[in-house]
């Protein structure tokens, strides 16, 4: 879709990839074909979503700031629906790394302004350092809660060797891993052949695009739906997968694991539940206060413990009932971070690791102000205590016995107004939408219109935009000296340049001279001035004279 689209590394409207030795530059076309290839092409594979227009935005063949990241997530966001994002930081076991301010401000606006008001779907993947027990919650992408973060399961339902596991994780969908090490066949390019067919993209790249290309289909039969519509439906819809998860059930009756979040997705599921769904209360938080702290991180098996209670009272102003997504925001001191684990435990018992141990983390730097999150307890009752316990397993990682500390942290809840009875309502009739009676017909619950948001305002700094700020500060200079040339000049001469009457002339010679010559002996001044009040006194009356004889006449 050329509306859509744009290159943000060469600042023009077409975002075919360029020629690369080294990459190819075939990784968008790949995750283009995977949701909107059509059908019958002869070709290759076919898209989940074939009926669907697709966007490229060009943002990573070149370096990526946090402005030009931030551009990328609002581009034609009133044409562009669903921004599927198979990139995010290294998966190498020690970064911790996501989007910087600007990126995070464009997040959160486009979930507010973006699809007329509907907000803009952000899916991405949650990445591939399981070989080097990465965890997503270290990744700023896959633990916001503006986002739908996307795991992979092999061809038999399997959490593959590249996954990581995550607390914020919502759902799974099939790529690339196990016994015969098949993946996913989809559109192609290369620099050797052009226009081509793989049968090798992988990863959880390879599955984002899936999950994006089912919420496309959500959005064909219910366009109204909102940003938190669709992650309501996948942890609604998603079915468990893979017995040797570790699977938990929470105090709302929704099944979660750290490998695979709420499940697998189902495009037959998610689209008949689309069809019922009445969208959800408005998002609503709670902050606790941030605590101060200096406390020592003790050795597991003991843990420093930190408990919260949330009354009814501290959810009043706000509204809320039941929970979404959860946070801890916090500073922790540590030689080593990759030994320290974090686990936070709701109200209604659930447990999350939102903070696991990384055995390639020596990082001394610590967490600074890094928000951890969990989707864990989603639908849960948000009145309750929350406790926090943090551990140093420092033995497993030599030479690290240096104690942490954790400086300070705050909780932070979002959730709805909905009653928790409302949630098992909702359960009760997204199961009973599964029969499939609504999928081959035309109903659809009615959609409000949406709001009249104009267009994204924001720009790139183009070099067309560059060059005329060049020229605007040359000419602001050469004004500048101008202004000063002529005020300079104008204060030398302004004394020549005044037309004054003829019988002023001594007088405001005289008045120039004092001005000049300000080096006068006390005896001059004494001396010249009687005559000068004479010469005064004298021109007074001549003006005197004249005023009378016109008066006169």
């Amino acid at each position: 879709n050329p509306e859509g689209s744009y290159d943000l590394n060469s600042n023009d409207p077409d975002p075919m990839p360029h020629p690369d030795v080294h990459s190819d530059n075939h990784h968008g076309t790949r995750c283009a074909g995977e949701i909107a290839a059509v059908p019958n092409n002869s070709f290759c594979a076919v898209g989940v979503a074939y009926g669907s227009k697709v966007a490229g935005i060009r943002v990573l063949d070149g370096p990526l700031t946090d402005i030009l990241e931030a551009i990328a997530f609002n581009k034609h966001y009133q044409v562009n629906d669903i921004y599927s994002c198979s990139w995010g930081p290294d998966d190498d076991g020690h970064t911790v790394d996501g989007p910087h301010p600007l990126g995070k401000a464009a997040l959160q606006h486009g979930v507010i302004a973006g699809r007329r008001g509907f907000g803009s779907i952000f899916v991405v993947a949650s990445g591939n350092g399981g070989l080097y027990k990465d965890n997503c919650n270290y990744d700023g992408y896959a633990n916001s809660i503006y986002t739908i973060t996307v795991g992979a399961v092999d061809e038999e339902g399997r959490m593959p060797f590249y996954a990581e596991e995550c607390a914020s994780m919502l759902a799974v969908t099939f790529s690339s891993g196990g016994a015969n090490l098949r993946s996913i066949v989809t559109s192609d390019w290369s620099l050797q052949s052009g226009t081509g067919c793989t049968e090798g993209h992988t990863g959880t790249s390879a599955a984002a695009p899936l999950a994006a290309g089912m919420v496309a289909l959500m959005l064909q039969v219910r366009p109204c739906l909102s940003w938190r519509d669709v992650q309501h439906i996948i942890a609604f819809t998603a079915t468990k997968c893979d017995s040797s998860a570790d699977w938990r059930v929470n105090g709302a009756g929704f099944h979660h694991s750290h490998q695979h979040g709420f499940g697998q997705l189902n495009a037959w599921r998610l689209v008949n539940a689309a069809k019922v769904w009445e969208s959800v209360p408005f998002l609503v938080s709670y902050q606790s206060s941030v605590f101060q702290e200096e406390t020592p991180i003790l050795t597991y098996p003991s843990e420093l413990v930190r408990s919260l209670n949330v009354s009814a009272d501290d959810l009043k102003q706000s509204g809320m009932e039941t929970l979404e997504h959860v946070t801890v925001t916090m500073t922790i001191t540590h030689p080593c971070r990759g030994s320290v684990e974090i686990i936070l435990v709701c109200p209604s018992g659930m447990t999350s690791v939102i903070g696991a141990r990384r055995a390639l983390d020596r990082d001394a730097s610590g967490y600074q102000d890094w928000t951890f999150s969990t989707v864990r307890c989603w639908g849960e009752k948000a009145e309750g205590q929350y406790t926090l316990k943090i551990s140093d397993h420092c033995e497993a990682l030599p030479p690290c016995n240096a104690v942490g500390r954790l400086k300070q942290w705050k909780l932070t809840l979002y959730g709805s107004s909905m009653a928790y009875s409302d949630v098992k309502n909702r359960q009760k009739l997204v199961e009973e939408a599964m029969d499939g009676k609504y999928l081959n017909s035309s109903f659809s619950l009615h959609c409000p219109p949406g709001l009249d948001i104009p267009p994204e305002i924001i720009s790139p700094f183009t070099s067309s935009n560059l060059k005329f700020l060049l020229l605007l500060g040359c000419f602001a200079l050469f004004w500048s000296l101008y202004y000063t040339l002529e005020v300079t000049l104008t204060q030398a001469n302004f004394k020549g340049l005044l037309c004054l009457p003829r019988q002023w002339d001594t007088y405001r010679n005289r008045r120039r001279r004092r001005g000049v010559e300000e080096v006068l002996t006390s005896k001059e001044t004494e001396d010249n001035g009687g005559n000068e009040d004479q010469n005064s006194g004298e021109e007074l009356q001549a003006v005197l004279d004249s005023e009378f004889k016109v008066l006169e006449t």
